[in-house]
């Protein structure tokens, strides 16, 4: 349908031409163009019949179709589906009636009930740190083949599940452990996570556990303050993370250092025991004994000590939380060993939330 259409564009009324979308035609303001031919007029002096002749062809060549096509906005097109009929000679045309413009989209309204919205969450990370320590080439007794090798690939494991900083330390005499232990305590001040791996002799003496560095030379148990470091040492750097600190102890070896102090001990021939004694950590604090307390842990035939087998397998696995990480790797020691070994944890973590080293 062809015609003139009045549309409001940027504050000014004007009529658009629906010849079609190609062709339409922007026309200025009939009573603005009146008011222009008018002065035209006045310029030149025309009064009566000559003025009503000039102000008309004026008002006919300015509203002439012109050979410039305007192509209308969609919002503009949307403005135009008002038809108007023609004005009678002599008669300004009427205000058409305008589209309002298109009002921007409402925000999603907040649920009845004052919960947030339901939007993506990013993932909260958490900074997890561990100390893997391998003590194999003792100075005055035997060395353990397996601690060392052991030590190096749960680290590997570790880092291969997203520890951001993995430290190793492997034959540490006790000042180097001392230091290991001290520096890392800074570590996991800042961290959400913080993980010790002990692989190498340990032992109880009077219901106190001990870590024996590679130089120990321990011949009574008055050597021991001087020439071991107590767990309760390890636990204190530990339990310094904010959610998860485990204290993973492979130390339960057939101890040669409890076969000579026996001899020179005046307290009770138990406090020099195989295996470890059972301890009661902090609450949030997982220690986890490669044997139960009193047992021996093996040091194995193979690259690497049952226990440890089984924890750089099992910690790769996806969607294992860690309670029930250490029951599997309990349950694959048991099956290596044929029951002669049986892994223990002490101690507990939050139960309001589930920590997994890989997640599902």
């Amino acid at each position: 349908m062809s015609g003139w259409k009045r549309v409001r564009l940027l504050g000014l009324v004007v009529a658009v031409s629906v010849a079609g979308p190609a062709d339409a035609q922007v026309e200025p303001n009939s009573r603005s163009l009146a008011q222009e031919c008018s002065k035209q007029a006045d310029a030149r002096g025309l009064h009566g019949p000559e003025r009503r002749a000039f102000r008309s062809s004026c008002k006919t060549e300015a509203t002439a179709p012109s050979t410039q096509a305007v192509t209308p906005s969609k919002q503009d097109t949307a403005s135009t589906k008002h038809e108007s009929r023609p004005p009678r000679q002599g008669q300004l045309p009427a205000d058409p009636q305008i589209s309002a413009a298109p009002l921007p989209p409402k925000a999603p309204a907040a649920p009845a009930n004052g919960a947030a919205l339901d939007t993506p969450r990013q993932k909260e990370s958490e900074h997890r740190v561990a100390l893997v320590l391998g003590n194999s080439r003792y100075r005055n007794v035997p060395s353990l083949p397996n601690p060392e090798r052991d030590a190096a690939e749960v680290a590997n494991a570790l880092r291969a599940t997203g520890f951001e900083n993995v430290t190793l330390r492997t034959n540490l005499d006790r000042d180097q452990l001392i230091q290991a232990l001290r520096a890392f305590a800074t570590q996991a001040e800042r961290a959400d996570w913080s993980v010790i791996y002990y692989a190498g002799h340990g032992i109880e003496i009077g219901g106190t556990n001990y870590l024996i560095p590679v130089d120990a030379t321990i011949s009574s148990d008055r050597d021991m303050s001087f020439e071991a470091i107590a767990l309760d040492q390890v636990l204190n750097v530990a339990e310094r993370a904010k959610k998860l600190r485990l204290v993973v102890l492979d130390a339960c070896r057939d101890n040669p250092f409890a076969a000579r102090m026996k001899r020179t001990l005046s307290v009770a021939s138990r406090s020099v025991s195989r295996g470890l004694a059972p301890i009661e950590p902090d609450a949030g604090t997982l220690v986890v004994f490669a044997a139960k307390d009193g047992e021996v842990a093996l040091d194995g035939d193979g690259a690497h000590s049952p226990f440890a087998t089984a924890f750089i397998k099992d910690i790769r696995v996806p969607g294992l939380e860690v309670r029930r990480l250490f029951d599997t790797v309990r349950d694959d020691v048991i099956e290596m060993t044929g029951g002669k070994q049986k892994p223990f944890s002490y101690g507990s973590v939050s139960g309001r939330q589930d920590f997994y080293f890989v997640q599902k």
